[in-house]
């Protein structure tokens, strides 16, 4: 018995050529692909029992299957008979059919851009005949030591810069197999801003777009913890796909849905004025449902951006909030947030999503949002001016403190209940984290709308 495994890439540095939301999908749905035909064939070899990822399911093998990319970079098998030899031949073989497309959608020649494909495409494969405890955990390190980086490559042109232009992408071959038709795909003005035409829609919040990554945390303790690791793929496969109905289901635009992994791109609000931090409890109740466990749970990075922001400038900013900040965050199962507004103010958060703040912070917003409080215009700034006074009162002291600072008859009529919440926020948080809550109380301004 032999376990065989690749990992593909660079993913990370050709999201970074997507300036659009259409190029922003191709960089991404093309790794998923070509992964999904490779697995495929392998599969039609009859002898390859696939660890990671699940594909039991023959329905995710369908050309059609409306754009969304469900495989991930990596996979490994066992097998008696197959080679590493016969998995480079199919590799080759996927990469001269991708160039194929490439070059009949650039209008380019193609035996140079089949050359540049197979040189752009970084493929590893790992071959191993050992006896593993845990195989998916051991030979995933082994992948996890590789970094994949676009090479410096000598060509005529940057062939998958030329590809990776909207109109080009819409038109070519593997987006019309992949949707059935030449899709569309809204502006990331559209996905923003779903209710402009109301008359009551905080219409600011709307020109902010949020992109998201999220990745599962101690995942590798809890596939220790099973008896099947198939079993475990299997669970993924299926939170794969009750996330994606929940992604859509609130508007926002899945990009890539594979294993513990998503990415997307949201609304700040949707039509139903739920902010973002509802999907994102969705998506982790969807996560803890399917995986029966609470041992494993979702860190998500979240980026929230003037809608004319550079593209590959707010993906990068999610991404680092994920991996450079949620994910070390103690106790991971975190919310890392990343704000740049139009203006050029930026702020920033981090909080376990089982930290009592969070909830406090998160019922402020929903409610504020419904409309069923209301918060001075200023409190964050009032309360900043007073920062070193509460850095030196006891804890104790805070709820008076901010009773005291907030005493006039509009704070006790209009504002009473939408100022307790924010104090009890406060006194949660704890004064030492002062930072922190303004730069929530910034989130909630931008999510208000600036009313």
């Amino acid at each position: 018995m032999r376990y065989i495994a690749l990992t593909l890439g660079p993913i990370t540095d050709t999201l970074a050529l997507g300036r659009k939301t259409s190029e922003i999908w191709m960089a991404s749905y093309l790794f998923s692909s070509f992964m999904k035909k490779v697995i495929a064939k392998m599969k039609q070899r009859g002898d390859a029992t696939f660890l990671v990822p699940y594909s039991e399911d023959e329905t995710i093998f369908q050309t059609q299957d409306d754009g969304i990319g469900m495989f991930h970079d990596r996979f490994i098998f066992q097998t008696e008979s197959i080679s590493i030899e016969d998995v480079q031949t199919i590799l080759d073989a996927e990469k001269s059919a991708l160039a194929l497309m490439i070059a009949q959608s650039i209008k380019r020649d193609e035996k140079k851009v089949t050359a540049f494909v197979k040189s752009y495409l970084q493929s590893y494969l790992v071959e191993s005949k050992q006896e593993y405890k845990n195989p998916t955990l051991e030979i995933s390190k082994l992948l996890d030591s590789i970094e994949l980086h676009t090479p410096h490559l000598e060509a005529d042109e940057d062939y998958m810069r030329l590809f990776l232009n909207r109109d080009t992408i819409l038109n070519s071959s593997l987006a019309k197999e992949s949707f059935g038709i030449k899709p569309s795909f809204d502006s990331i003005e559209a996905i923003a801003a779903q209710e402009r035409d109301s008359s009551d829609a905080p219409k600011n919040a709307q020109a902010y777009i949020a992109i998201v990554h999220a990745d599962g945390d101690n995942l590798g303790s809890y596939i220790k913890a099973q008896q099947s690791v198939s079993e475990v793929s299997k669970r993924l496969f299926a939170f794969d796909k009750k996330a994606t109905k929940s992604i859509q289901a609130f508007g926002a635009l899945p990009l890539f849905v594979g294993g513990d992994d998503l990415l997307f791109f949201s609304p700040v609000i949707n039509k139903e004025k739920k902010t973002l931090f509802s999907l994102l409890e969705r998506l982790s109740k969807d996560y803890e449902e399917t995986l029966q466990t609470k041992e494993s749970t979702l860190s998500f990075g979240v980026s929230i951006t003037y809608y004319k922001y550079p593209l590959y400038e707010a993906l990068a900013k999610s991404r680092e909030a994920l991996f450079g900040v949620a994910k070390a965050y103690d106790g991971k199962n975190a919310i890392a947030v990343s704000a740049q507004k139009h203006s050029g103010q930026s702020f920033d958060f981090c909080i376990a999503k089982d930290d009592a703040a969070y909830e406090k912070f998160t019922n402020v917003v929903e409610k504020i949002v419904a409309e069923e409080l209301e918060l001075p215009h200023a409190i964050h700034h009032k309360l900043y001016k007073h920062k070193t006074l509460f850095e030196n009162i006891p804890q104790e002291q805070v709820e008076s403190t901010f009773e005291n600072l907030f005493n006039e008859d509009m704070h006790h009529s209009k504002f009473q209940e939408g100022l307790e919440a924010v104090e009890g926020l406060f006194s949660t948080l704890g004064t030492q984290e002062q930072e922190k809550l303004f730069s929530m109380l910034s989130t909630i301004k931008l999510i208000r709308g600036d009313r």
